[in-house]
């Protein structure tokens, strides 16, 4: 039985692509004297930002990123939503008497910016970047489980990127890929999710065991399925 389950909070539980984005270009913009295209920052919005900034041609980047990215990113963060459905699946969970967490990249004075509302009410703990080691590695999962006191075969991570993947088997928590977040399928499925959920009402059916999910891809060879009740 799945006892906990822990989110990514960017592409899963909160749409902040636009935010995430329009700070990247400014940030950028400060550096090389030019706003990027939006599409060409869209492209590597779901990259760690110092990453981003670099592939956007940005020398010292992890300076720039400490210098301005908190004052454009505050500037942009409500602009944010929650995905829908998120907060329904949620509930759901909640009152089944699961346990729930949040697991991101974030920075917790960025993470308050977001209109997350009742997502406050919903989870048990949240753990940002300067809680723990960040993801790739697996040490904020198992700080969430450790809070929670949930053992990680208990568990199972929703995650939308192949850093999450790596962190979710690192860890040993089985981990899906939520097909509505930062990255595809086809790139979900290479980066090895254990499967693929296509809506957050999928995620409900996989921890509580309601129905089988099933997801199929024909892109390539991508078919993957998430039958209820899979994790441990």
């Amino acid at each position: 039985m799945i006892h906990a389950v822990l989110y990514d909070l960017d592409g899963v539980i909160v749409d902040s692509q636009t935010a995430v984005v329009e700070a990247l270009r400014e940030v950028a913009g400060i550096a090389l004297g030019i706003l990027p295209p939006p599409e060409q920052v869209r492209r590597l919005a779901y990259l760690p930002p110092v990453q981003a900034l670099t592939e956007l041609g940005v020398a010292d980047a992890s300076r720039v990123f400490d210098a301005h990215f908190d004052t454009a990113y505050a500037a942009h963060a409500r602009k944010s939503r929650l995905v829908p459905g998120m907060t329904a699946a949620m509930w759901r969970i909640r009152m089944a008497g699961r346990r729930q967490a949040i697991v991101t990249l974030q920075r917790r004075r960025r993470v308050n910016l977001l209109p997350l509302g009742e997502v406050h009410d919903l989870v048990d703990t949240i753990v940002c970047f300067e809680d723990a080691t960040p993801k790739p590695a697996p040490d904020p999962l198992w700080l969430a489980l450790d809070r929670l006191h949930i053992p990680p075969g208990h568990a199972c991570f929703i995650g939308d990127t192949a850093s999450d993947i790596q962190a979710g088997k690192a860890a040993g928590v089985p981990v899906y890929g939520a097909v509505w977040g930062y990255r595809d399928a086809a790139a979900l499925a290479d980066a090895g999710t254990d499967g693929l959920l296509s809506q957050p009402a999928d995620i409900v059916s996989l921890v509580l065991a309601e129905r089988p999910v099933t997801v199929g891809y024909d892109s390539s060879a991508i078919s993957m399925t998430v039958r209820s009740g899979s994790c441990p």
